[in-house]
């Protein structure tokens, strides 16, 4: 049987949304043990208001982010080894982690669309992406190597 080779852009961004999520995990750790501490983040660009919305946010807020960002880290790395179910763990909890600020930051609706814009921008480029590969791979599926349907 031949192991399939993960394309090199796919494991290019599997590799960034791992990151991604291991970084997620990490401040949301860090913000449950002393949120003063997650000021250090403040200097990476996208995190510049991180210290104040989680401030003023709810308490389960980083709790529930954490748990968000380790599902998508799951995901990516199952996506990395090219396995479909990891693409919809990923897609769900980065879509669920769009939505909680809606209802855990204590902010008007406007200023959470606005920053959460860029989030919201990649996270469907991302998704976008990822689904092109797993699209294809559910039509290769019912192909043998000579390019014929079995």
């Amino acid at each position: 049987m031949k192991k399939r080779k993960t394309p090199v852009i796919l494991s290019g961004l599997t590799i960034l949304s791992m990151c991604g999520g291991l970084l997620g995990v990490i401040i949301g750790l860090i913000s449950v043990i002393n949120i003063e501490l997650i000021k250090i983040f403040a200097r990476i660009p996208g995190y510049a208001s991180i210290y104040s919305l989680t401030k003023e946010s709810i308490l389960l807020y980083p709790y529930v982010k954490m748990l968000l960002y380790g599902v998508s880290f799951i995901g990516a790395l199952q996506m990395f080894r090219y396995r479909r179910a990891g693409f919809f763990k990923y897609s769900i909890a980065q879509i669920i982690l769009l939505i909680i600020p809606y209802f855990m930051w204590n902010q008007i609706p406007i200023v959470v669309f606005f920053t959460d814009l860029p989030d919201m921008i990649f996270t469907f480029a991302f998704i976008g992406t990822y689904s092109l590969y797993f699209i294809q791979k559910e039509i290769k599926v019912d192909q043998d190597e000579s390019g014929t349907e079995k």
